[in-house]
């Protein structure tokens, strides 16, 4: 089996990665009213919680659509057989601070709507940080060591 090629693996993965964020947009559009339809079914009156509901899923939804942004990145360098370049390093720094900014987010919303998904997510999000964060320097340093080879006639 191929894995790393457009084809192969992730080649499946990045056309998957390209739905979801086609279809994360179309949610990110739609959150007025899927919030109203949701709140009315769960509440009475839906203007209960509805706007820090929609300011929390606008945040949240702006840096996830982010991430898979970054790693739809990494996989067209994937697919290219060139994964070790700076540009895969800087994404994953990006994913980081995103990751970073939902757990905040998420924080908050554990002060205000406290619920146990709420902290599993949020604690996912800074573990996601992290290893965002590591992986980065991972890749910085396999980019240092390819350039050098590079050189070496």
């Amino acid at each position: 089996m191929i894995i790393l090629d457009e084809k192969g693996l992730s080649g499946l993965v990045k056309r998957m990665l390209d739905l979801l964020f086609i279809g994360g947009i179309g949610i990110f559009l739609s959150l007025p009213w899927s919030v109203k339809w949701y709140m009315s079914q769960l509440y009475e009156e839906t203007s209960r919680n509805y706007w820090f509901l929609l300011i929390f899923l606008y945040v949240t939804g702006f840096f996830a659509l982010q991430i898979v942004y970054e790693i739809r990145r990494i996989f067209k360098t994937l697919n290219r057989r060139n994964p070790f370049m700076m540009d895969n390093v800087n994404s994953l720094k990006r994913i980081a601070i995103a990751s970073f900014l939902i757990s905040i987010a998420y924080l908050v919303k554990v002060v205000c709507f406290n619920s146990f998904l709420t902290i599993v997510l949020a604690m996912v999000f800074i573990i996601t940080g992290f290893f965002s964060i590591i992986l980065s320097e991972v890749f910085h340093q396999a980019v240092m060591v390819k350039e050098e080879n590079d050189l070496t006639i």
